[in-house]
């Protein structure tokens, strides 16, 4: 009876802890319990971590998992994964509680520095339209072949976001379009903006701040999300990217731990003078170069930089210890993540258990049962001897009337 009463608490326990039919939801926190069963004496947790965004992570192995039962450790224990990644971006899951869990990898941020700029186009006999053809590169960067065409994505369950930057020649104008919000997934959107409220500058770009300020937007946006982060950028390299001025943006990427990839668009004459910068600045930082590619080209480094960050949901099995002693019980699980230690207690009370059985006062049961049973049975033991005393008495009048008519 009172490892039924352990089985209670802990379903109780997993049914106050685990959501409903909850994908993979804004707001996790530390260490999340979304399961908990016992099939005596078999013990399973499941459970999620979260970084301080509130991301789920991966990656966590056995050696950073501690239980322990009223303060003593659980030395054997086995620990199934289940991964959400590039390969399986989406997994849905059946916990053991029997409701559903969505577990999705999170796709990257990507910043695009789109130097749209006439100069790109060059001029006189090596006029070519380059604002064109780096609008096309980034549409198949974005998009798939078709009518319409369909997302290109490597996390349908959580899409990459995008950013665009568009590069100034005058101090007081923005890198950011005013049709786009920061990032978005909305890929439609940022394609009409290329198409439609392009802002097309005249002169010479700050290439070089365009790219910092992309960096650091990006990098940013994939902190907060628990994702990788990249920037592309369009261009043919011109800008003063040398000396330390060039350094600096290696060092800034690296530190930020952002893929650079360049389309080298433009002139001949453009790409040949400036376009081993971005190049060098792709290789630096584990990226991509490709002079002006062709939309496969395009959609490929697409899909090799937009690594999705994978998440995981972990199950704990194990043997319990506890006995049957009438005592109360206590299960800690403790997970040490990469930036803490995170633990979950999980009371095994028995006290806490509504077993349905009421004891009361043996007076007041008593009373109870002589109301409930003894005034109807002393009724129809009252109405029993009615019936007879009335037999009893006919019967005597009747014997007394047959006399007298035999004596006359």
């Amino acid at each position: 009876m009172k490892r039924l009463h352990i089985l209670s608490i802990i379903l109780f326990m997993a049914a106050l802890l685990a959501p409903s039919a909850s994908a993979q939801s804004a707001g996790c926190r530390g260490l999340e319990v979304h399961a908990a069963q016992v099939r005596f004496p078999e013990i399973t947790i499941q459970f999620s971590v979260c970084d301080a965004a509130g991301n789920r992570i991966a990656g966590i192995d056995r050696s950073a998992i501690r239980l322990t039962e009223d303060g003593r450790p659980v030395a054997d224990f086995e620990l199934e994964t289940i991964v959400a990644d590039g390969q399986t971006p989406v997994q849905s899951v059946l916990l053991s509680n029997n409701n559903p869990f969505v577990l999705t990898a999170t796709g990257a941020s990507i910043g695009i520095v789109f130097d749209a700029t006439q100069l790109l186009n060059g001029s006189g006999a090596r006029t070519r339209d380059s604002i064109g053809e780096g609008r096309a590169a980034i549409e198949a960067f974005l998009l798939e072949e078709g009518d319409p065409p369909p997302v290109r994505t490597r996390s349908p369950g959580n899409m990459e976001r995008v950013g665009l930057f568009i590069p100034a020649d005058q101090p007081d104008q923005s890198l950011r379009p005013e049709t786009l919000p920061d990032f978005t997934q909305d890929r439609y959107a940022v394609i009409n903006t290329l198409r439609q409220s392009l802002p097309i500058r005249k002169g010479k770009t700050s290439l070089n701040a365009a790219i910092q300020a992309a960096i650091e937007a990006t990098a940013r946006d994939a902190q907060q999300r628990g994702a990788e982060a990249a920037v592309l950028v369009v261009s043919d390299g011109g800008d003063a990217l040398t000396g330390e001025t060039f350094n600096a943006l290696i060092a800034q990427a690296q530190q930020r731990k952002v893929r650079i990839v360049a389309f080298g668009v433009g002139t001949d004459r453009a790409l040949q003078n400036n376009g081993f910068r971005l190049k060098q600045l792709a290789d630096a930082t584990g990226g991509i170069y490709l002079e002006r590619p062709s939309a496969s080209e395009a959609g490929n480094a697409f899909l090799r930089i937009s690594e999705p960050r994978p998440a995981a949901l972990y199950s704990v099995r194990y043997a319990t210890r506890i006995i049957d002693d009438g005592k109360q019980h206590s299960l800690v699980l403790e997970v040490t993540a990469p930036d803490r230690v995170l633990s979950h207690p999980i009371p095994l009370t028995l006290s806490s258990v509504d077993s349905g059985i009421r004891l009361t006062p043996l007076g007041d049961a008593l009373l109870r049962q002589y109301f409930a049973f003894a005034v109807p049975i002393a009724l129809l033991l009252s109405l029993f001897l009615t019936l007879i005393s009335g037999a009893l008495f006919w019967f005597s009048t009747s014997s007394s009337g047959l006399k007298g008519k035999t004596k006359h």
